[in-house]
């Protein structure tokens, strides 16, 4: 047996193009029926064929850069929390708090790196209050950086310093006209204009009574900010913009949105589950706004109970939509690309204050301005892995952990420097689960003809501890160099504490990846390792003894450490045996440890390898 410095579960990008439209997609899963939408975080509504392995290979680095125990980063799309400066250093954010429930210590948790280490986990947050949902942004020609979160009372927090990694935060509240008993909640920022000193922003006012008290019509409103001094002094405040008002919507869901600028340039896109996919687009630094329509959707001016019957027959319908979870990004040339989940939804009963949606529909839609209206192509979703020609998840018949979208989803997108468009999403891994629950792991894949074809999708979900981990809530760097630059959440349950099928409150880790975008050295796929060892944990569930055996392909003399490690990472269980030969049989006690999913971990010279096991 060689030595492996990799572990399972990590492939490779290939660059062979596939169907814009790809029909080799299973719709949905075996697991195919609607539940109910589930509040937001702070309170209000939301709406919200097998591929085959390739040949190629990248190099891939993974570090974890944080943690958290607040493990809900977003209600639907990821905020841009990861930049990449122009020598070489990296920023990073996400919503850190590693206490317990109310988490009054909830904020920014920002880590830099300079260029050869990450910095040391921070401890504290950014900002002086509580706070969440931070959006990162730097000028493409500056030193700054600038966090923009909300307190979930009054108006925005702005964080900004001149010197990226280094010195104080200057803090700041985003100057808002709205009046007492309002909210502004989930921003997304970025910075442009000409010189780049303009912040756009784009948030949630909301009503902070209950029952909701509408905004100038809307229960959630849409609006936007602007200031062309980096902050100084802000010359548009609230404002919503033709085609997001009273006329058009009855709200606009939390955390649906999504905003890009390059230069004068700026656009943002709304995904609402109940309403059109939009994108808004200004060639003057956000003066005057062209809209675009991605998606149509059936219904107009949709409210809560109004029902899903589309065309009057009495008969209530289900309709695909957007899950609420999208990515938007402005290209080299200035084109807008926009990505997001597919959903079916449902309005049957119209006396509960609640919708709901399918969440085993499989499916990313992508969109471009070359498209033209509502005219959108599915890319990809989540695959086939064992070609069994369904999507097989489990519980079988059961409900998958609730991210509130489908099954492939949670969108992030970036570009290089000619132009070439990269992709990571979050999607269901039908042959990754405990038994119990699946798994999502993160795929990426790309286009080099502006979206006209797209890369075979290939997990890269590298797994330098275990074998069965969640991977969810990517943010990609806009800017795509050497290397594609993410990061993620990782949990060892899938869901999250805050809501939903409500896991233990534990550590997260928040992990920085980085992708080789070039042909580079090898890194060791699942069918090589596992034509090297054979591991079988029986039996599983298990009550008492455990029984782990070990084969190979090749005669060896080496040491094998068997650990048990449960879902914090803590090791309950762990011996140590000689291997000689190509095969042996260990056994542990494990009934000793409590009833829950563990993780058995198989150590040696050679490598390692992780399998689940169920302690009933």
């Amino acid at each position: 047996m060689k030595k492996i410095l990799l572990t399972l579960f990590s492939f490779t990008i290939v660059y062979s193009a596939i169907s814009q439209s790809n029909s080799g997609i299973i719709r949905t899963s075996n697991i195919d029926h609607a539940v109910k939408k589930e509040k937001a975080a702070d309170g209000s509504e939301m709406i919200n064929g097998p591929i085959a392995p390739s040949s190629a290979s990248r190099s891939l680095a993974e570090t974890t850069i944080g943690t958290t125990v607040y493990d809900l980063q977003t209600n639907g799309t990821s905020q841009r929390r990861i930049v990449n400066h122009s020598d070489g250093t990296i920023s990073a954010v996400w919503t850190m708090d590693n206490g317990v429930s109310p988490y009054a210590n909830r904020g920014a948790g920002y880590n830099y790196h300079n260029g050869t280490s990450w910095g040391a986990f921070p401890t504290n947050k950014v900002e002086s209050t509580r706070n969440g949902w931070p959006a990162l942004s730097s000028s493409a020609n500056a030193d700054n950086e600038i966090i923009v979160s909300h307190s979930g009372t009054g108006g925005l927090t702005l964080n900004q310093r001149s010197t990226k990694g280094s010195g104080l935060w200057k803090e700041t509240i985003i100057p808002t006209t709205i009046p007492t008993g309002y909210d502004v909640l989930w921003p997304r920022a970025v910075v442009g204009g000409s010189n780049d000193s303009t912040i756009h922003v784009i948030a949630i006012v909301r009503s902070s009574a209950t029952p909701a008290i509408p905004y100038r019509g809307l229960t959630n409103a849409l609006v936007y900010y602007r200031s062309q001094n980096l902050g100084n002094s802000w010359d548009i405040q609230d404002s919503i913009l033709p085609g997001l008002d009273s006329s058009v919507f009855t709200y606009v869901a939390a955390d649906a949105y999504s905003i890009d600028a390059s230069g004068n340039t700026v656009a943002f896109a709304v995904y609402n589950s109940w309403g059109d996919v939009l994108v808004f687009k200004s060639a003057n630094n956000g003066d005057t706004w062209t809209p675009s329509i991605v998606s149509d959707f059936p219904i107009n001016k949709y409210a809560i109970d109004d029902g899903s019957d589309i065309n009057n027959d009495g008969i209530i319908d289900t309709i695909e939509s957007c899950d609420g979870s999208g990515s938007m990004m402005i290209d080299n040339l200035g084109t807008v690309h926009v990505f997001y989940g597919l959903a079916r939804v449902l309005d049957a009963d119209t006396t509960d204050d609640g919708t709901s949606y399918f969440p085993g529909t499989n499916g990313l839609a992508y969109w471009n301005e070359g498209f033209g209206n509502d005219s959108i192509q599915v890319i990809t979703g989540a695959l086939d892995l064992d070609g069994s020609g369904t999507l097989e998840v489990v519980p079988s018949g059961g409900s998958l952990p609730s991210y509130q979208v489908g099954m492939s989803s949670m969108p992030s997108c970036g570009v290089s420097a000619n132009n070439t468009l990269y992709l990571v999403y979050a999607a269901l891994a039908e042959t990754h689960s405990d038994g119990v629950q699946t798994y999502r792991h993160l795929y990426v894949m790309n286009s080099t003809d502006g979206g006209a074809t797209w890369s075979d999708p290939e997990d890269y979900t590298p797994d330098f501890s275990f074998a069965i981990y969640e991977a969810v809530y990517p943010s990609m760097a806009k800017h795509v160099d050497s290397n594609i630059h993410i990061i993620y959440q990782r949990d060892f349950s899938p869901g999250h504490s805050i809501s939903g099928d409500l896991d233990p409150a534990v550590i997260n880790d928040i992990v920085y990846l980085s992708i080789d975008t070039m042909l580079a050295e090898p890194f060791v796929s699942v069918e090589e390792l596992e034509s090297t060892l054979d591991v079988s944990v029986f039996p599983n569930p298990a009550n008492d003894l455990v029984n782990v055996r070990i084969l190979a392909d090749n005669a060896s003399n080496e040491t094998m450490t068997v650990s048990v490690i449960d879902a914090t990472g803590r090791t309950v269980y762990s011996l140590q045996e000689s291997f000689n030969g190509t095969a042996a049989l260990y056994q542990m006690n494990v009934s000793n440890i409590e009833a829950g999913v563990y993780f058995v971990r198989i150590e040696s010279q050679s490598g390692l390898i992780t399998k689940s096991l169920v302690k009933k």
